[in-house]
C-alpha cells in the first residue's frame, strides 16, 4: 500500500525516508508494550520551568536555560543508550526535540540579551532539531497509519506478510551526535553574562510581539491556507504557549487556560501536518489506499478547524493590554 519515497524539507537539511507497512506494525508493538507496563509509573514531564520573580532577571533566565539544555542532554543520552528499550529511546528523541523547541522560544523571549548571537543560536537550534526529525517522523506516521487502518475496519495487525521489528526505528549514532554538537553550539551562543541587557521591560516587549504574531494568525481567514501557513501558525501558537510557561505568575491567573488552548491548537496543527504528509506517502492506486487517504483528509480538516477555534478563543485580548498587565503584576512583586 505504501511504496513511494517521501522527502521532508527542513530549513537545515533535506531528509528522505521510506514509510512501509512494517513501520505501522512497529507502532502497534510499542503501544502494546506501553499498555502492558501498567505497574510502571508515568514519568512527569521534564523542563518548562517559570522565571523566579525573587531573583534578578538575568540569573532567573540563566537557570531556566540551564535546565532546558540539561533536558536536551538527558534525552539524547537516553536515545543513544542501546541498553534501554526502544520505547524509552524514542521517548528520549521526543524529549530532546521538545526541549529544543522551548529553547527556541526562550531565544525569542530573551532576544535583547544576545544582540550578536541570536541568529547563530537560531541556526544551531534548527540544525539540532533537523537531525532528530526523521526518527520522530517515522514514529508519528507509523502510529497515524495504524490508527487510520483501524478506523476503516481493517487494522494492519491483520497483515501477516510483515514482521514488526523495532530495529528500523532505532536512533542511529550520526544524527544524535549531530544534534548534540548543534545544541552545544547554540548553548555557547546563548551564554548570559551578568551584565546582559535583559530586564522585565524587554521581556514584556518580546512577549507583546509574540502575542501579536499569534493573534494575527488566529484572526486571519483560514480558508485555503497552505501547509506553510499552517506550519507557521503552529510555531507561533507553540512558542507563545511556551512563553506563558516561562512567565509563570507574571502572566496572570488566566494564563493557564490560554496556555492550554494554544498548546492544544498547536498539537492539532501538528496532527494536520502529519496527516497531510501521510496522504502524500500513500499509494493511491489501490482502493484501500484511496479510502485511507480520504479518511486522513477528513481528519486533517477537523484538526485545522479545531486549531482555529482554540486559537481564537485563547487570543481575544490585544497584545498591548496583555503586556501592560504583565508589567503591572511584576511591579507589585
Amino acid at each position: 500500500m505504501l511504496g513511494r519515497k517521501m522527502t521532508l524539507n527542513t530549513q537545515a537539511e533535506r531528509l528522505t525516508t521510506t514509510l512501509k507497512v512494517g513501520d505501522a506494525l512497529e507502532a502497534v508493538t510499542r503501544r502494546r508494550q506501553k499498555s502492558a507496563a501498567t505497574d510502571l509509573k508515568v514519568p512527569a514531564p521534564r523542563g518548562g520551568s517559570a522565571l523566579r520573580l525573587d531573583l534578578p532577571v538575568v540569573v532567573a533566565a540563566r537557570l531556566v536555560l540551564d535546565q532546558e539544555y540539561a533536558v536536551v542532554e538527558e534525552g539524547l543520552r537516553d536515545a543513544a543508550d542501546e541498553r534501554l528499550a526502544m520505547l524509552d529511546r524514542l521517548e528520549g528523541v521526543h524529549q530532546a526535540r521538545r526541549a529544543l523547541k522551548r529553547i527556541q522560544s526562550l531565544n525569542d523571549l530573551f532576544r535583547s540579551a544576545w544582540r550578536f548571537g541570536q541568529m547563530r543560536s537560531k541556526a544551531s537550534l534548527r540544525r539540532a532539531k533537523a537531525h532528530l526529525s526523521e526518527v520522530r517522523q517515522r514514529d508519528a506516521l507509523g502510529s497515524l497509519l495504524e490508527e487510520l487502518c483501524a478506523l476503516k475496519g481493517q487494522p494492519l495487525t491483520a497483515v501477516t506478510d510483515a514482521t514488526p521489528t523495532l530495529s528500523t526505528l532505532s536512533p542511529s549514532a550520526s544524527p544524535l551526535r549531530g544534534a548534540r554538537d548543534a545544541a552545544a553550539m547554540a548553548r555557547r551562543a546563548m551564554r548570559l553574562p551578568s551584565g546582559a541587557p535583559l530586564d522585565w521591560h524587554e521581556i514584556a516587549r518580546s512577549f507583546q510581539r509574540s502575542w501579536a504574531r499569534g493573534r494575527r494568525f488566529a484572526a486571519r481567514s483560514w480558508i485555503g491556507l497552505g501547509e506553510r501557513d499552517l506550519h507557521d501558525a503552529r510555531k507561533a501558537f507553540q512558542r507563545l504557549s511556551d512563553h506563558l510557561v516561562v512567565l509563570g505568575d507574571a502572566a496572570g491567573e488566566r494564563a493557564a487556560i490560554t496556555r492550554r488552548r494554544l498548546r492544544d491548537a498547536a498539537q492539532a496543527l501538528g496532527r494536520a501536518r502529519d496527516l497531510a504528509i501521510l496522504v502524500d506517502a500513500i499509494e493511491g492506486t489501490t482502493p484501500e489506499g484511496r479510502a485511507i487517504a480520504a479518511r486522513a483528509l477528513r481528519l486533517r480538516t477537523a484538526a485545522v478547524r479545531e486549531a482555529r477555534s482554540l486559537s481564537r478563543a485563547a487570543l481575544r485580548r490585544s497584545a498591548g493590554s496583555v503586556a501592560r498587565r504583565m508589567c503591572r503584576r511584576v511591579a507589585r512583586q
